[in-house]
């Protein structure tokens, strides 16, 4: 045949002169750091990411610094001194100190005192309003601008800010600080002493009054908790659990009542009681007579059982005393607990006793009575008691209230007395500093626009490549998907393949496949390989004629088995026109009859025949490990070419027989989808050979291979056109041109 392809054992093997791709095998899941999610999602963008964030980070950092304006601000000072001079030698601590400087912070910023500030006519005159009183947006604004706060290492001082940007602000700033502390200092020297004496006594005077009425308040409780005691609160609670108990007591006593009359109204109409009649079992717990006449029936019955057994009859005069004994015995207990179910019913009490009642209506009714009268009793108890308990507590919260309000007073008076003895005074250090350039803000704010600038186009370029979560390089394959091994690449070949040296490196990415299939787990180990995909279009057809191609050229007799049932590719690259194959040889047990050979040596192909996709019901995993199993005694290497595992019946049946699965990813396959795939792998416990990436690009290569351009000494010359020959397909077609090429050497 004049294409066939001689390979055999005494042609060596394609012999590449490129360095092997350094492959990884990686055997367990890949680390997915957040350095490595951000790499693989910037891949192949770097050079536009750095472009763009270049960009940003310089718009950023312009706009950062125009938009602050520059400030200026003036620094007052004011001292508030912690003692207080008198006549006498030794001057006079201020009690409450911190808190009384603290107030003053607090007071200086407040709306009342930038009123009165911006009233001063050098302010009015900078920064003009109409009528008597500010604006509320110039005072807003004012009071943003103003800081006052106390000198953390001299708590004496405090230090008056005012703040500004706008254009005047080198004239307004000191004018600012100078009114706010002329402002509060009239505020205080416009304190009339008599007023603060005013206070004083007004304080004074309820603080006595309160201290009244709290004594007063304690001889109260204590009249009250006189007949309670001082816990009054443990006495009311008992009285509510003596009123629970007479509760249960006296429902229960009423229901005996009720039940003795109607047993009284059934005995007198002659009916019979609606309540069942006790045993003399059960009387005799409660009853100590039935103890003993139930003791003496037993007695009389073991006199009869011994008689018996010495074979007295019952005309014996012995016998006939004892039988009369027994049955005297007998109607004793039984007129006993006639009587007593007349008398007596039981009651189960809440712990589980029980308790013989009597059923004389007298001593119930009086026993009802009683028990009435003292819930009564007890619930009026209750009431006082409640009363009182009522008053006590609102006394005692009346109490803490005073005590709070007398505690409230003392702080004021306290207060007061300073305010009198220091006479409204205070040190005024600096009244408003030389205005000085504010805080530089623009730094701040270009290092925050850079940063922003820069960062947001890099972080659109992520987004972009989580809203396209395909695979774009060959190693992103390689140990991502739950430890899988990256077995090879195989590169984007055109449909009409012309280079020599296209086709020279794709032969030598089938061959390093074979080769990985072969050493990774030992020729007689794995010898039926399934080859699946995600997803149709990913190349599977082709890769599987390629190995089929790939293994002759070693010499291995190899079948090729066409099991996509829909595709049915291999047969038609194959040119195999057979109305029967692969069904019938599973049907009828037979292998070889269905098996036609090719026109390349060593390869074999057993073809879908007229197999459809309803067919695929037919197919059971025992009847296709008995194919595997008689193939295995024919060929060396048997490849499975099949369906999508995710799309197929007839693939998860191949995958799980196969000795292992090669899985093919086109670059741009999507990641979930090929994701679902390994993990329904896993699922049907197939065996997982590892992962070929179809259509790398260039790039791919320069990563994965060396001395590239040293085929171009191989490839050059040949003269022979790809195009000829069966359809083997692009990639099968280079693997047979490179096996032509070695026999041309």
């Amino acid at each position: 045949m004049s294409h066939e392809i001689q390979l055999s054992n005494s042609n060596p093997p394609l012999q590449p002169i490129l360095t092997p791709p350094q492959l990884p095998a990686t055997t367990g899941q890949a680390e997915q750091t957040p350095l490595r999610r951000v790499h693989r999602l910037l891949r192949g963008r770097y050079a536009l990411a750095v472009v763009l964030a270049a960009i940003g980070a310089a718009a950023g950092a312009t706009v950062g610094i125009m938009l602050p304006k520059p400030s200026w601000k003036s620094v007052g000072m004011i001292e508030i001194r912690p003692t207080i001079s008198t006549a006498s030698a030794a001057d006079i601590t201020m009690p409450m100190y911190q808190q009384y400087v603290q107030d003053i912070v607090v007071r200086m910023h407040t709306d009342r005192v930038i009123k009165l500030a911006m009233m001063n006519p050098e302010w009015r005159k900078r920064r003009p309003f109409s009528g008597d009183v500010p604006p509320s947006e110039q005072v807003i604004e004012f009071g943003k601008n103003l800081t006052v706060k106390q000198m953390p290492l001299s708590p004496q001082n405090i230090e008056v800010d005012y703040e500004d940007s706008k254009p005047d602000a080198k004239e307004v700033v000191q004018i600012a600080t100078t009114s706010v502390i002329g402002a509060f200092r009239d505020l205080l020297n416009s304190t009339d002493p008599d007023d603060i004496q005013s206070k004083i006594s007004i304080n004074e005077h309820a603080i006595n009054q309160k201290q009244a009425e709290i004594d007063e308040n304690r001889h109260q409780i204590s009249a009250l908790t006189t007949n309670a005691g001082d816990d009054d609160k443990v006495a009311l609670d008992d009285q509510l659990h003596r009123k629970l108990d007479l509760e249960r007591q006296l429902d229960d006593a009423r229901g005996l009542l009720d039940q003795a009359k109607a047993d009284k109204k059934a005995r007198e109409s002659g009916k019979t009681t609606t309540a069942a009649a006790y045993t003399s079992e059960q009387i005799e717990p409660l009853s100590p007579k039935m103890g003993r006449l139930l003791a003496a029936l037993q007695l009389a019955d073991q006199n009869v059982q011994v008689l018996q057994n010495r074979g007295r009859l019952a005309k014996d005069k012995e016998m006939e005393i004892a039988t009369m004994s027994r049955n005297d015995r007998k109607k004793d207990v039984d007129d006993w607990t006639d009587l007593w179910n007349q008398e007596y019913i039981i009651q189960t009490r809440p712990d589980g006793s029980v308790v013989a009642i009597s059923k004389d209506i007298s001593s119930l009714q009086a026993k009802v009575d009683r028990l009435a009268k003292n819930l009564e009793d007890t619930k009026n108890q209750i009431v006082a008691q409640s009363h009182n308990f009522s008053q006590i507590q609102d006394l005692r919260d009346r109490n803490n209230q005073l005590l709070a309000g007398i505690q409230r007073d003392n702080q004021n008076l306290e207060t007061l007395h300073f305010q009198q003895q220091i006479g409204g005074r205070f040190t005024s250090v600096d009244d408003g500093g030389v205005p000085t350039p504010g805080s530089d803000r623009r730094p701040v704010f270009a290092a925050l626009g850079f940063l922003a600038g820069g960062a947001v186009p890099v972080g659109l370029l992520m987004l972009l490549g989580l809203a396209n979560p395909r695979y774009r390089f060959s190693d992103e394959a390689n140990g991502e998907n739950m430890g899988m091994n990256l077995l090879g690449i195989l590169p984007d070949l055109p449909d009409r393949l012309s280079d020599p040296e296209q086709a020279s490196i794709a032969a030598h990415c089938v061959h390093q496949i074979r080769t990985m299939l072969q050493i990774s787990g030992g020729i007689e180990e794995r010898r039926v390989f399934a080859v699946t995909s995600a997803a149709p279009g990913d190349g599977k057809t082709s890769l599987t004629l390629a190995l089929g191609l790939s293994y002759a050229a070693c010499g291995t007799r190899t079948l090729l088995i066409d099991c996509d049932l829909v595709g049915a590719g291999l047969t038609s690259r194959m040119n195999v026109n057979a109305p029967e194959g692969v069904l019938e040889a599973i049907a009828n047990r037979s292998l070889l009859e269905y098996v036609r050979n090719t026109d390349v040596a060593d390869v074999a192909i057993l073809p879908v025949g007229s197999a459809q996709t309803l067919h695929a019901s037919t197919l059971s995993p025992a009847a296709l490990r008995r194919l595997i199993d008689e193939a295995r005694k024919q060929f060396d290497t048997i490849l499975i070419d099949t369906g999508p595992i995710l799309g197929s019946i007839e693939a998860s049946l191949v995958c799980a027989a196969a000795d292992a699965v090669v899985l093919t990813v086109a670059r741009g396959q999507q990641r979930p989808l090929v994701e679902k795939s390994i993990n329904h792998l896993v699922n049907i416990g197939a065996k997982l050979a590892g992962v070929v990436f179809n259509r790398a690009q260039s790039n791919d290569f320069d990563r994965s291979i060396s001395g590239v351009s040293s085929l171009r000494s191989v490839a050059s010359g040949n003269g022979h056109n790809s195009h000829d020959g069966p359809r083997y397909g692009t990639l099968g077609r280079a693997v047979q041109s490179s096996g032509r090429q070695s026999d041309s050497q």
